[in-house]
């Protein structure tokens, strides 16, 4: 019998593609279903797993000269963690901390049912943890930011290179004006070059390394040209199930923690996966 706790009961069935499917059929089903990550099939077995970060690594990092439309997903993709259908929704926050994930998958690769993503985990806490915890127990108090002027390079390298998913954007008198997150990035490398120029530019060294290098087309461009410049603000005395409901309504990632005039932290989804975890 499922315990009552059970992750199964807000698991998702995910959106997926075959494993020798390219990488630029990845870049469109993403777009298209405006999802963070597909599930890699071999025929029906599970095999793997790719995110937008995932995609935007391989295209910053790897200088393959090869074509994203030749490239098959399964380069990139990495392993799918699995947790079983009886795992409390504690338990799962606290094992996708541990592995350093923004999903986990139900059952097994023989017996796969599912996915439950740090989305999912939020939308729980907003609907079932109201009153136990306020935004200032669980805010970030330290975040990256970097000016409105420095290039996205910077951003882009910082991102990868620390494992995060969003920077602050902030002004000379060092006040928040934006964010940007690894979606901003994926999809203004696809509003910048279109599906059909990225298969063709992507594919010679030479565009490759213009639009990619730090004095490159793209990458030169200051950063306050994509952020998100809408910041939304929540108070630190807020009900953090409150938050969390922000979060899903708006379809963001992260909110700022402060007064109008003022930035005190940061908190995000990944905040909430440790505010469950702590959960008795």
């Amino acid at each position: 019998m499922i315990p009552k706790d059970s992750i199964k009961d807000i698991m998702n069935k995910p959106f997926g593609m075959e494993k020798d499917e390219k990488i630029l059929d990845a870049i469109s089903k993403i777009i298209q279903y405006k999802i963070g990550r597909l599930i890699i099939f071999d025929t029906k077995i599970p095999v793997g797993i790719v995110s937008e970060k995932d995609i935007l690594s391989f295209l910053f990092k790897d200088k393959l000269h090869r074509n994203i439309g030749e490239i098959p997903v399964s380069e990139i993709m990495n392993d799918i963690y699995y947790v079983d259908e009886d795992t409390s929704k504690t338990k799962a926050a606290k094992f996708m901390i541990d592995k350093r994930c923004s999903s986990v998958a139900i059952g097994s690769a023989k017996n796969f049912e599912g996915i439950v993503t740090k989305t999912d985990l939020t939308k729980y806490y907003a609907e079932k943890e109201q009153g136990k915890n306020t935004v200032a127990d669980w805010m970030s108090l330290h975040y990256f930011s970097v000016f409105t002027k420095d290039p996205l390079y910077e951003v882009i390298k910082t991102m990868l290179g620390f494992g995060i998913s969003r920077m602050m954007i902030i002004d000379d008198n060092k006040q928040p004006s934006g964010i940007v997150s690894t979606g901003d990035l994926f999809r203004a490398v696809l509003k910048i070059e279109t599906l059909d120029e990225m298969k063709k530019n992507l594919g010679k060294s030479q565009a490759e390394e213009e639009f990619w290098s730090k004095y490159g087309f793209f990458c030169s461009q200051p950063s306050g040209k994509i952020m998100t410049k809408s910041i939304i603000k929540v108070k630190a005395n807020e009900d953090l199930a409150k938050a969390c409901q922000i979060m899903i309504n708006r379809e963001i990632n992260a909110l700022a923690v402060g007064e109008t005039n003022s930035l005190d932290g940061i908190v995000g989804k990944r905040d909430i996966l440790l505010a469950l975890a702590q959960t008795n």
